[in-house]
């Protein structure tokens, strides 16, 4: 969940459908290791005190947070409808605002950039964005440092594999939120009604009306995929500019017949059958989408990407924000996260507490993926200036932003 154009700084009693159930506890701290830093169980914290301040205001994506009741099956947050944000709001006596308002990072970024340049509170005390721009706030000098003794949990519980990342290595501005992928996902029944096979590759949307298509509009996950499709491998040490401009050449033929490019507003699109299939993320569908709705693991491989939580320069509550942090980071609170979520939980001792809401969950690839998936899953996040505003010029050309 990655990027459009560069930014001027840079109730578990929801029924879960199953995708592709194997066994993949194994992959699991491979898959990890493979998103970049250093595995064994850390002892969990107890919580820190609590110490209500204001309500804490918290941006996140859709379909990033558990959900119960008819927001849980409609995949859209309502005040009240998060177990993990009530149970937070009861055990520190402070009121959460969340809002699902990251769509992707740049636009977001747009809508906080002014005030952080003039060293103004952004209005928010938690954001969640992906390690690449969560890098250059870090650097950037426009996130708040995490008193570590406030968060007892994330400090003791973090896996290993996500620890040491080269624009944080101590955390003392970031910890991760939840990891993932991005690859192909289809409405089967729009599909089936008009004769289209499923797709197995990332390529095979290619074959597929252009309008009926969406890219994201993360521009590192869509030409990453498209890299794959070329036969490429997506790694930022060796992509030159000639493959980005291949990249470009491929894709714009169908922006020509009506190529679209979106961010979780797939979702709806897949909801009304505007789109059939599309490059997504990959517990999106499995959070929120209909029966329909699929996750496809593309025979090319996909991207991986971390998202993190930051707390913004001037954050009103950012004790409430570290508090949060902490809360989040207990394995009992993580597993109920990430039953509903279904991305890949950073938090030690996830996989022990999932077995005790529900055993299938504990062999999802969507949660635990296996070997094969982490075999052939990429990083395309720390990209050479150069190739970053290379590959942003592209991607506005092909978008229209």
């Amino acid at each position: 969940m990655n990027d459009q154009r560069s930014a001027s700084l840079i109730d578990h009693a929801v029924p879960r459908r199953r995708f592709l159930q194997g066994s993949a506890l194994a992959g699991f701290g491979v898959f990890l290791a493979a998103c970049g830093g250093g595995g064994g169980l850390a002892s969990p914290s107890t919580a820190a005190s609590p110490s209500p301040t204001g309500v804490l205001k918290f941006a996140n994506w859709p379909a990033y947070i558990d959900l119960a009741g008819a927001a849980g099956e409609a995949g859209e947050y309502a005040p009240g409808s998060s177990p993990t944000l009530e149970e937070f709001k009861t055990t520190f006596g402070v009121d959460v605002d969340y809002q699902e308002k990251v769509g992707d990072n740049v636009n977001f970024m747009a809508t906080i950039e002014p005030a952080l340049v003039a060293g103004l509170p952004t209005g928010w005390d938690i954001i969640v964005l992906t390690d690449w721009l969560a890098a250059k706030l870090i650097t950037g000098g426009w996130v708040e440092e995490i008193d570590q003794a406030n968060v007892p949990n994330a400090k003791a519980n973090l896996r290993e594999a996500l620890r040491g990342v080269s624009f944080d290595p101590e955390n003392k501005f970031h910890y991760p939120w939840q990891s993932g992928l991005a690859g192909v996902g289809v409405n089967t029944a729009a599909l089936a009604e008009n004769g289209i096979a499923k797709p197995t590759k990332v390529a095979d949307l290619w074959d597929i009306r252009p309008d009926r298509v969406t890219f994201l509009t993360e521009a590192r996950d869509t030409f990453g995929l498209a890299l794959l499709k070329l036969g490429i491998k997506p790694d930022p040490a060796t992509v030159t500019i000639a493959d980005l401009d291949k990249v470009y050449a491929d894709i714009k033929p169908l922006v020509d017949k009506g190529l679209r490019f979106a961010d979780n507003a797939y979702l709806e699109n897949f909801a009304n059958k505007n789109t059939w299939a599309a490059m997504v993320w990959s517990g999106d569908l499995a959070s929120s989408g209909g029966p329909d709705d699929e996750f496809i693991f593309p025979e090319e491989g996909l991207m991986i990407f971390t998202d993190n939580i930051l707390i913004p320069k001037g954050a009103a509550n950012k004790k409430t924000a570290e508090d949060m942090i902490n809360f989040v980071y207990q394995p009992r609170i993580a597993a109920q996260m990430a039953n509903y979520i279904y991305y890949v939980s950073p938090v030690e001792g996830v996989a022990e507490e999932i077995l005790k809401l529900d055993p299938e969950a504990a062999e999802n690839p969507l949660l635990f993926p296996p070997p094969d998936v982490v075999a052939r899953s990429y990083s395309f996040q720390n990209l050479s200036p150069e190739l970053e505003a290379h590959m942003n010029e592209l991607y506005a050309d092909l978008s229209g932003v």
